[in-house]
């Protein structure tokens, strides 16, 4: 179903569905998010059957991190773990203590390209570090990482909050995107020594980065060259401004206004060479 936008299901009181641009949304009452899936009529079957509830009790509710279904007697993550990997699978990975993991911390966010095994011990430290160090990164740059499962890759993807500027072209870069084979330990290494190395410089050179991080692929957007009208300089961060009918946004963040990408997609079809 591409860019299908539909009526919102009512499953009942408490949970809803909206289906759009390939995804399920589920809205649970009493949480304050969204938790999403990718859309397959038989994985819309499925989550139809869940009956996501949030648990009653005060302590319950502020360590609800993980929509739990009693239907099914799993989290939202682990159903479609199991659709995607199967429940076999998945109970020999625990087995060899192994977790299912967030690649953005996010518990809500279940769609395939979020989701992915660990090790408990590295999923731990992860939390500890990592996961930590990249939200409060954004401001300078935005990183996350994705699992595709269509060509079993994963993908880095760094929009920049501030200017840096590629040493070897001299010019500011916009977006990277590094292409992955599937084997998420590497990915996760190298995102941690890419967010540290960036985070405390004000350039980069891409002309090295083969030779410390072991990405298949890359692709390097650089940052349009505009001239802001005087009009345009007074306006805040997180403006739109428009160049031959082109959207562009005034990135960055003052006490006034905010105007910062905290992640860009995926390339879709990206294929290892």
């Amino acid at each position: 179903m591409d860019d299908a936008n539909i009526d919102r299901i009512k499953i009942d009181d408490e949970v809803y569905l909206n289906i759009y641009n390939d995804k399920i949304s589920i809205n649970i009452k009493g949480t304050s998010k969204l938790a999403f899936v990718n859309y397959t009529d038989e994985l819309l079957a499925i989550i139809k059957n869940a009956r996501f509830r949030v648990p009653k009790t005060e302590k319950a509710i502020k360590e609800y991190e993980y929509p739990y279904s009693n239907e099914y007697k799993k989290t939202l993550h682990q159903i479609v773990i199991d659709y995607y990997f199967g429940e076999d699978f998945r109970r020999k990975l625990y087995e060899f203590d192994y977790i299912i993991e967030h690649l953005d911390n996010d518990g809500f966010n279940c769609e395939i390209s979020n989701l992915y095994f660990l090790k408990k011990i590295k999923n731990t430290y992860k939390g500890w570090h990592f996961d930590k160090e990249v939200v409060k990164s954004i401001p300078i740059m935005a990183l996350k990482m994705y699992h595709i499962i269509e060509n079993e890759t994963f993908q880095i993807t760094i929009v920049f909050n501030q200017s840096f500027v590629n040493k070897t072209s001299g010019k500011v870069l916009d977006t990277i995107k590094l292409l992955y084979e599937y084997n998420y330990d590497i990915v996760l290494q190298d995102a941690e020594q890419i967010l540290e190395t960036v985070v405390n410089s004000n350039y980069i050179n891409l002309s090295e980065w083969k030779k410390l991080y072991r990405y298949n692929d890359i692709e390097i957007n650089y940052a349009p060259e505009i001239q802001l009208t005087e009009e345009e300089k007074q306006q805040g961060y997180g403006t739109i401004i428009y160049r031959e009918g082109k959207a562009h946004i005034l990135l960055g963040q003052d006490e006034n206004s905010v105007g910062l990408m905290n992640s860009v997609p995926y390339k879709s079809n990206w294929e290892l060479k």
